[in-house]
């Protein structure tokens, strides 16, 4: 059941996205057919890893956060739309890799508010000047991962109105 619902839900996204215009200039969506690698082998626990949704800056709109494929060459990126008033969307890329190497072994998924240990809090290495040892999340976050390996956490800062990014593992 588990495998049939993860189905119907790339298959639904996909669709949803497929058909319509690349969402930047240069990039994609992710088809049925970029199901290789980690995002193959792993499928069942995380059924589409690259694309969530979350109200992540807190002004009672769902944006979206996606990892894109790059069309012109190799490479992918990590984007957030966020959801406007006016019902249209700013776009924050997150990251970037010219590369497409690595691009099935990462993903997103939906960091739930909570107090989380950070590397640097884990000991994995100093924490740097402003960097917490716990991050104690408000509102959801992104965490971006490398199956099997290091994690950081995207999330909103709502002093600087901007993304951060923290690393959760090395």
């Amino acid at each position: 059941m588990r495998i049939l619902v993860a189905a119907l839900l790339v298959l639904v996204v996909s669709s949803a996205h497929s058909a319509e215009k690349p969402p930047i200039d240069g990039w994609r969506y992710p088809t049925e057919a970029d199901y290789t690698g980690a995002w193959k082998e792993f499928r069942q626990e995380v059924p589409v890893p690259f694309h969530v949704q979350g109200d992540f800056n807190g002004d009672g709109i769902i944006d979206d956060a996606w990892i894109l494929i790059g069309t012109k060459g190799k490479g992918w990126g990590v984007f957030v739309f966020m959801g406007q008033q006016n019902n249209s969307k700013k776009i924050i890329q997150l990251d970037d890799n010219p590369s497409s190497d690595y691009l099935n072994r990462m993903g997103i998924e939906l960091a739930s508010p909570g107090k989380y240990e950070t590397a640097c809090g884990k000991g994995y290495f100093d924490c740097e000047k402003g960097e917490p040892e716990v991050l104690d999340l408000k509102l959801p976050g992104i965490n971006y991962f490398t199956y099997e390996s290091a994690n950081s956490f995207f999330y909103w800062d709502k002093k600087s109105k901007t993304f951060k990014r923290i690393w959760m593992s090395d």
